[in-house]
């Protein structure tokens, strides 16, 4: 039985988009002030040193390499992927940030395609999606927890959740600072928390009272293997989410008694 064009299957390869978005980019595929540049090179010449989170780096090639994408090479890994993506996302929000440069840069339909309608649907096939704070666009793997804990947050706070599963399993130390940032915020209206789950609440005063969080770890707790040590701070962390997205459901649990 034939299916609708519009129920068909498009399995996403993130290998097969690589080439596809870096063909169209590497073509001299925008116009600024009558003349055609790669997008890369137009990046390069005008956008990158403008941008504060370059680091040391001095041109995009070298921050490319450094984010593992070879120009001329078509090998990526899925990290690599959504690097390129992050680091495309976050120029093109340095670009709209500067009137002169957005007012005059012309792209041509492919790159407008990749840009602006592909990358989008890249991500949300991939199971990813990009949250713009301040003048960062984090990109970060979708997961429940999140779906309604980020809407009514500041910024350095929804950075901190956005920041904490790309830690690598060695980063103990940053895990740490940012369940103490995490913790002191539900601290500051903690007869709230409590008052939601006080279980989920004490258990979270113990990891970071009792196992490094907050000073030293406790000698009950120092026989504990760094593995485990990291285990209990991402069950931690999981559970401050809970307990700040209890809120929000129970925002939703009224809204829905009051308009029965």
């Amino acid at each position: 039985m034939r299916i609708s064009i519009f129920n068909l299957n498009n399995k996403t390869s993130y290998k097969d988009e690589y080439i596809k978005i870096k063909k169209v980019l590497n073509s001299k595929c925008l116009s600024f002030k009558n003349k055609k540049y790669t997008y890369f090179e137009f990046v390069n010449e005008y956008l990158f040193n403008n941008w504060k989170y370059r680091n040391t780096y001095l041109d995009l090639y070298e921050y490319l390499e450094f984010i593992g994408i070879k120009i001329t090479s078509n090998k990526i890994s899925l990290d690599s992927f959504i690097n390129f993506i992050e680091l495309i996302l976050n120029i093109q929000l340095l670009q709209e940030s500067i009137k002169y440069y957005n007012d005059n840069v012309v792209f041509s339909t492919k790159a407008s395609s990749v840009l602006f309608h592909n990358i989008p649907i890249i991500l949300d096939k991939l199971g990813y999606q990009a949250y713009d704070i301040d003048d960062r666009v984090i990109i970060y793997k979708k997961d429940i927890i999140y779906t309604d804990l980020l809407d009514d947050l500041t910024d350095d706070i929804k950075e901190l959740l956005l920041s904490y599963n790309n830690i690598n399993n060695n980063g103990i130390k940053t895990k740490r600072i940012i369940i103490n940032k995490l913790y002191n915020f539900i601290t500051k209206e903690q007869e709230k928390y409590k008052s939601m789950n006080s279980s989920i609440y004490n258990t979270i005063k113990l990891v970071v009272n009792k196992m490094g969080i907050i000073g030293e770890i406790d000698n009950k707790y120092k026989n504990l293997s760094n593995y485990k040590i990291r285990k209990y701070y991402d069950y931690c962390f999981r559970l401050i989410c809970y307990l700040i997205n209890s809120e929000n459901i129970t925002k939703i649990k009224d809204e829905i008694k009051n308009s029965a």
